[in-house]
C-alpha cells in the first residue's frame, strides 16, 4: 500500500497539479485499493496523517495480519508472479500467448511487491512534517519525496542537477538511501529536521518574512509584492534589530566553545536554506551536522558574510566560525528567534542538536 500524502498549495498550486496529472498512473500501477491519498489544509496536518499511517501500519506488522495475509498466497502463484515480474516462463506457456496476458498480471505483481510506503508530494516543509510525526523507530518504513521544484532545497544536495521524476514507476524504481536527520530538543519538546536549524538574525528574517503574509499587517508592507523586495525589506529592518548576545556551544560533550557577540547560529543536515549555502559541505549521509556561527562586533558585516554565502564562500570571513559534530548544546544569554526546516517556532535560547545517521529510507 502507498500512502500520499499531498500538499496541494506547495509551490503555489505545484502540488496539486503534480498529484493530478500522476494519479492516472497510481490507478494503474497500484490498483484502486492499491493505494490512499490525503491532502494537507492546513500546517500540521502532515505530521497528523504521518503519525497515524505509521501507527496503524506498525500495528499491523506487530499483530502479524501481514503474515496471514501472506500464507493465503500459494507459494505456486508466488513463483508464477515472481517469473512473470523476471520474464522468467518456466510453465512451458508459448511465448506469445504469454506476451498477451502478462501485462496486466505484470501491473498486479508490482503492486504486490511495492513495501508499504509514504509517498510524499510537496516542499521541504511537508517532508519535514512527515518525518517529524512519522513514527520511525523500528527504521523500517520508507518514504518517497516527490518534490515541487527541482530546486528543492533537500533534493539538490541529494543530487546535483536534480531532475523531478516524470512518473511514480520511475520514482519508485530509484534506488533507496540511507539518509541522516536530525532531532532538535528545547524546554517545548522535540522536533526532527531533515535541512536546518536556524536561531537569532536569519531566523529572525523568517518570522518577518511571515509576518508580513498576515492580513494583520500594516499596509506599508502589504503593498511589497515581490519576493526579492519583501526578503530585503525584512533583511534590513532585522539588521537593525539584530542584537548581539552572549553564548556558548558544547561539541559532542567536549570541546566547548564561548562567544560574546553572537547574531545568529545555522546548524545543516544539508547545505542549501533559502538559497544560501550556510551548509557548505554538509551531505545528509555522512552521520554528522554542520554548524555555521557568526560572532561580530560589527553587525554590518552581515552583509558582505550573507552575500558571500550565496556561493559558499563565506567560511573564511572574520566572524564566521564552521564545526562538525554528532551532538551540540548551545546556551544563550537570551532568547532569539528560531526555525525548524522554515518553520518558525517563536524563541529559545538553550537547545540540544544531535544527528540520527542512516535513519531514514527514501527515495527522491
Amino acid at each position: 500500500m502507498v500512502f500520499f500524502i499531498v500538499n496541494p498549495r506547495a509551490g503555489q498550486g505545484m502540488g496539486l497539479r503534480l498529484w493530478e496529472k500522476m494519479k492516472e498512473e497510481g490507478k494503474s500501477l497500484l490498483g484502486e485499493e492499491g493505494f490512499s491519498v490525503f491532502f494537507t489544509e492546513k500546517q500540521g496536518d502532515a505530521r497528523l496523517f504521518a503519525r497515524e499511517i505509521t501507527r496503524e501500519i506498525n500495528k499491523e506488522i506487530h499483530s502479524g495480519i501481514h503474515k496471514e495475509i501472506h500464507k493465503e498466497i500459494s507459494e505456486e502463484n508466488h513463483k508464477e508472479i515472481h517469473k512473470e515480474i523476471t520474464g522468467e516462463n518456466h510453465k512451458g506457456i508459448p511465448k506469445e500467448l504469454h506476451g498477451e496476458y502478462s501485462g496486466e498480471r505484470n501491473r498486479e505483481a508490482k503492486a504486490a511487491y511495492i513495501e508499504d510506503r509514504i509517498c510524499v508530494i510537496g516542499g521541504t516543509g511537508t517532508l519535514n512534517e512527515v518525518i517529524d510525526g512519522a513514527m520511525l523507530d523500528n527504521n523500517s518504513f520508507p518514504i518517497s519525496f516527490l518534490p515541487v521544484h527541482r530546486d528543492n532545497d533537500f533534493a539538490r544536495a541529494l543530487q546535483k542537477g536534480y531532475k523531478i521524476p516524470e512518473s511514480l514507476s520511475s520514482l519508485f524504481a530509484k534506488e533507496e538511501r540511507k539518509v541522516d536527520y536530525g532531532i532538535v530538543e528545547g524546554e517545548r519538546g522535540h522536533r526532527r529536521f531533515v535541512v536546518s536549524v536556524g536561531l537569532g538574525f536569519e531566523a529572525a528574517i523568517l518570522q518577518e518574512l511571515l509576518s508580513m503574509g498576515c492580513s494583520i499587517c500594516p499596509k506599508e508592507k502589504q503593498r511589497i509584492r515581490s519576493k526579492a523586495l519583501s526578503y530585503f525589506y525584512a533583511f534590513v529592518k532585522e539588521l537593525k534589530r539584530a542584537k548581539k548576545i552572549k553564548g556558548s556551544i558544547l561539541l559532542d560533550g567536549e570541546e566547548r566553545v564561548e562567544f560574546q557577540h553572537i547574531l545568529f547560529l545555522s546548524i545543516h543536515n544539508h547545505p542549501y536554506e533559502s538559497g544560501y549555502a550556510l551548509g557548505c559541505g554538509a551531505s545528509g549521509e555522512d552521520g554528522v551536522l554542520d554548524l555555521c556561527l557568526v560572532s561580530t562586533k560589527k553587525k554590518l558585516r552581515l552583509l558582505y558574510i550573507m552575500f558571500a554565502a550565496l556561493f559558499g564562500k563565506h567560511k573564511s570571513l572574520p566572524g564566521v566560525h564552521c564545526y562538525r559534530f554528532k551532538k551540540m548544546d548551545i546556551h544563550l544569554e537570551q532568547e532569539v528567534a528560531f526555525h525548524v526546516d522554515g518553520e518558525s517556532l517563536g524563541k529559545q535560547k538553550d537547545l540540544s542538536i544531535s544527528c540520527m545517521p542512516g535513519r531514514l529510507r527514501l527515495q527522491i
